[in-house]
């Protein structure tokens, strides 16, 4: 583990890019062959692979594990890591002068970091917090500060994964193409790192049951931005706000996964009935929708279904899902990624059109009128948009390409005052950048939203000046002020949330520009956002 956090301050330290791959390659090609899946899903930020649990400790937990350990308030070393923008670098500095003793222990490895990372996620409070306390007797201050890091997703080394799969590249000898493709079919970079040094990167296909990462479309914001970047004719399609997930089939068997490569089959059962109607090998990509009297329901009905260990049968009943298809990775045991869209659709034309599984509407489109329709139809039926493919694209998992442009609707911003504001990490360490945005509610306002981005550079250090003359509590990196500072929000959609005081939350807000002429007075109520909620569904709220 030492040798990953030293590599880690070296890359830390590098601004060239290739300085850093090289870096990276020559710590890679040194770790022995047990370690090596481990040590390149460490270096892409990954404390574990991708679909296993999380191992569920939060920022305060560590805190307070760390705290203890140096014998220090955990007040303190909270106040450390809001001062330095980085926990990993306050816990660095809390445990530097219990080294020594953390020294004499036996080195600590990256294997045994993330085997106890890994037992983590199905433990209990307890268990965790044992676990947890385990790995900081044993690591050294600077082992200690990138556990952290990897814990709370913040590594900030510059090696995002298309950095790893260059590294691997290097370290293996291996054509950048073939760790590229592995990358997109294996959707592990572990893996991949693996199987490059035992020179076995070119023979990977696709497998029943082991998810590869999605194909995603690159947004657009008009049908004139539609025509200047794809040729018709192409296949335009409706979006439904769904959850993503790619269907399995093999031999009556069948397994959900989620765009995050985790299964999901547990959350919608009444898909098992697939299997009566598909027979043989097939990996399909589709959406599981809300669906009910032909129209799709808004997201926050199916947000009812998530984050489940079980579904009641009431909820079964009272959110119907639907799974639309609109891929096929895999058909009756052929591969079918390399081949083009045309080619593609014609599997789905032979699926049965029978619930719970159904082909997304989608036709060819020539010309504006036809992506006007399109848009139109996917609008009225409930969608959230429409998406439009080269009939020549392959289907690329993990890439966000130009193959397929998504247009959605646009959603009207708002006016929202500031209640609250906490620091922020890294370059905005000191300025208050993490923002909690209300409305107006019936007794003064609610808040339902946070937001991190939108503001210039300039425009935050302006706003946390303002923030902190306007504070009547401050909680350590929080500061609770008076409603006085308006700002115009854009956002993706409005759902019934009880993580805010106002009942509501918004989808994806993202600040559009401060409002210094308005007034608290002008900031828009939560009947805007009930009556958003409900022309997404086309049915009043508690029908």
């Amino acid at each position: 583990m030492r040798a990953f956090a030293l590599t880690c301050e070296a890359l830390a330290s590098l601004d060239r890019i290739q300085a850093k791959v090289q870096c990276a390659a020559a710590y890679l090609s040194s770790r022995p062959s047990t370690e090596i899946a481990t040590a390149a899903r460490f270096l892409a930020g990954s404390p574990l692979p991708p679909g296993a649990s999380a191992p569920r400790i939060g920022r305060a937990t560590i805190i307070s594990l760390v705290a203890a350990r140096a014998g220090m308030k955990p007040e303190v070393l909270r106040r450390s890591a809001v001062r330095k923008g980085d926990l990993g670098e306050a816990v660095e500095s809390a445990l530097k002068k219990l080294d020594p003793e953390a020294m004499q222990e036996r080195p600590l490895s990256v294997s045994e970091v993330a085997e106890t990372l890994s037992r983590m996620g199905n433990a209990g409070p307890t268990q965790r917090s044992h676990h947890m306390e385990s790995l900081f007797e044993r690591a050294d201050s600077l082992e200690a500060k990138y556990v952290t890091k990897l814990l709370i997703g913040s590594l900030r080394t510059g090696m995002q994964s298309g950095r790893v799969e260059e590294t691997i590249s290097l370290a293996y000898r291996c054509e950048p193409e073939a760790v590229r493709r592995a990358h997109m079919l294996l959707g592990d970079i572990g893996l991949v790192a693996y199987r490059a040094a035992i020179g076995r990167i070119g023979d990977i296909e696709l497998r029943s049951f082991r998810p590869v990462r999605s194909m995603l479309a690159y947004k657009v914001e008009s049908v004139d931005a539609v025509l200047d970047q794809m040729t018709p004719p192409f296949q335009a399609e409706h979006v439904y706000d769904g959850v993503r997930a790619q269907l399995h089939i093999s031999n009556e068997r069948w397994r959900l996964y989620t765009r995050g490569l985790e299964e999901c089959t547990h959350l919608f059962p009444e898909i098992a009935d697939v299997t009566k109607h598909v027979t043989g090998d097939w990996i399909l990509d589709g959406s599981v929708v809300a669906y009910y009297s032909d129209r799709a329901l808004p997201f926050s009905s199916l947000q009812q279904r998530l984050g489940r260990s079980q579904v009641p049968l009431t909820l079964l009943l009272d959110v119907p899902v639907v799974y639309f298809v609109f891929d096929v990775l895999r058909a009756e045991g052929q591969d079918l990624i390399d081949a083009p869209l045309r080619e593609r659709r014609c599997y789905l034309e032979d699926l049965p059109e029978e619930a719970p599984i159904r082909r997304l509407p989608s036709t060819i489109v020539k010309d504006r009128p036809g992506i006007e329709a399109l848009y139109d139809q996917s609008v009225q039926a409930g969608g959230i948009g429409a998406i439009f493919k080269d009939l020549d694209s392959p289907y690329r998992p993990g890439i966000r390409g130009r193959g397929w442009l998504q247009l959605k609707v646009p959603v009207a911003t708002l006016h929202v005052v500031v209640t609250a504001a906490r620091y922020g990490r890294g370059k905005r360490a000191g300025l208050l950048s993490d923002l909690t945005l209300a409305v107006r509610g019936p007794g003064g306002f609610v808040d339902v939203a946070k937001a991190y981005s939108g503001l210039t550079d300039t425009e935050i250090r302006e706003i946390t000046e303002q923030l902190k003359a306007s504070t009547v509590r401050r909680r350590v990196a929080t500061h609770t002020v008076e409603p006085r500072i308006v700002l115009e929000v854009a956002f993706g959609g409005v759902q019934v949330s009880q993580r805010y005081s106002g009942g509501f939350a918004l989808r994806y807000p993202r600040i559009v520009r401060m409002c210094p002429e308005a007034n608290p007075e002008d900031v828009d109520s939560v009947e805007r956002l009930v009556a958003i909620l409900e022309s997404q569904s086309d049915r009043p709220l508690g029908s």
